[in-house]
């Protein structure tokens, strides 16, 4: 299926006459539908999991963010690519709409939220950081006339905390219109505490374990309405979440925005996709470098990270490589032989197994390596001492060092650099 999909858009984009661009449309309408029933025929199997998982949607849109944060260096690929490329991205992003408005889960939460319109981004916005919808489900809305665009809300009190190894959070919100005061609590099934004057309460739980509030998420200024970092799960937020996961999962759509490191808008995402009916910018690759996992005791590493769809052409690839690697760590590059890098694993194998020894016994290293080595015998303690510097030094530099764009403090003690040679 996809190989007939990218077939017909290669026939829509090299259409000479109206005539056989409208025919390769209507293909691609076809070819849409029937993979539109392969998905509805596989998702309460393929989907489950990320529609219903115990960690929640907003899990995966956190997840996201932090992706995408500081943490990470993001490269804009869109001006690497040619106009062929950007012309079968726009097919695509034709295509994919069309496939995205059609999933019955966008379909029923749009018959539900939405006014019978898409909303304009200042109801988005207003609608993502709304706290009624950030707490509040379909049915509190429901049971208390509340409407799900155009309300106001403000929060009275917000109190989480455990209560015998549960879950307990407790709200109160005043929402207009209607113009009334609600409190409502989430708790597990282990909170035994009563409170008289709560008028709803609801748990979300997956797999016999309850989902707990959901913290950590982005909160930038949109205008009038900041986006509060946190929201309680089964919400009509967490359910747009929720959905968002899908449509990204299936498109490879952007889950949320960028940060500041980044070229894309929020409004690029599948949440904006889903409220307004705008389609998301589809990007061309992903190309990034990225950090790996933070720990107090070492610097992180950093690597080049590179998805790309099977039909982009390789130059275009390569070009996005060159321009990660032109933001490699400035100065020290791999030396021009390989013995440097053998002498520095030689000495931190030696020092591993004598058990870390200070300082190192250059003189018998020495002699070590010339009995192992005999075909690469060095003259001297110093020149060995030196070869070892600079091999160690490349090795430190090129993995733990910030690619240029950072400028952050190091844990590493960068030795002085030794002498050039080979």
């Amino acid at each position: 299926m996809a190989e007939y999909i990218q077939s017909t858009v290669r026939e829509y984009l090299d259409a000479e006459t109206d005539e056989e661009r409208n025919s390769a449309w209507d293909g691609l309408e076809e070819g849409a539908r029937e993979r539109l029933e392969i998905w509805n025929s596989g998702r309460e199997e393929g989907l489950k999991g990320v529609q219903s998982g115990a960690r929640g949607g907003s899990q995966d849109m956190r997840e996201a963010e932090e992706r995408d944060s500081g943490k990470h260096i993001v490269l804009d690929t869109r001006e690497l690519v040619s106009d062929r490329t950007r012309a079968m991205i726009a097919a695509m992003s034709a295509l994919f709409a069309i496939v995205g408005d059609q999933f019955p889960e966008v379909e029923e939460f749009r018959e539900k939220v939405l006014p019978s319109r898409f909303l304009s981004p200042d109801e988005a916005h207003a609608l993502i950081a709304s706290y009624a919808a950030r707490i509040f489900d379909l049915d509190m809305f429901e049971k208390w006339r509340i409407p799900v665009i155009g309300h106001d809300s403000k929060l009275l009190e917000h109190v989480t905390s455990s209560e015998k190894g549960g879950v307990y959070m407790r709200a109160t919100i005043r929402v207009d219109p209607p113009g009334i005061t609600k409190t409502v609590r989430y708790v597990d099934s282990h909170n035994s505490l009563t409170e008289e004057d709560v008028d709803y309460q609801r748990t979300v739980s997956q797999f016999g374990s309850v989902i707990p509030l959901i913290t950590g998420l982005p909160g930038p200024m949109n205008g009038p309405h900041p986006y509060p970092s946190w929201l309680w799960p089964g919400s009509v937020v967490d359910k747009l979440y929720e959905l968002s996961v899908v449509l990204a999962s299936a498109f490879d759509w952007p889950l949320a925005a960028l940060s500041v490191w980044g070229p894309w808008k929020k409004s690029d995402s599948a949440a904006w996709f889903i409220l307004t009916g705008e389609v998301p910018q589809i990007r061309p690759m992903e190309a990034r470098w990225e950090m790996t996992l933070l720990s107090k005791h070492v610097s992180p590493q950093w690597r080049m990270h590179l998805k790309i769809p099977p039909w982009l052409p390789e130059e275009e690839m390569l070009q996005a490589v060159r321009t990660l690697r032109r933001q490699r760590p400035a100065g020290r590059q791999m030396p021009k032989t390989e013995k440097p890098l053998e002498v520095a694993r030689f000495v931190r194998e030696r020092e591993r197994l004598d058990g870390f020894r200070e300082p190192f016994p250059w003189t018998a290293l020495l002699q070590r390596w010339n009995d192992e080595h005999p075909g690469h015998r060095i003259k001297t303690a110093s020149h060995f001492r030196t070869y070892f510097l600079r091999g160690d030094a490349v090795v430190r530099h090129l993995n733990f060092d910030m690619p240029q764009p950072f400028k952050l403090p190091q844990i590493f003690q960068r030795p002085s650099r030794p002498s050039d040679i080979d």
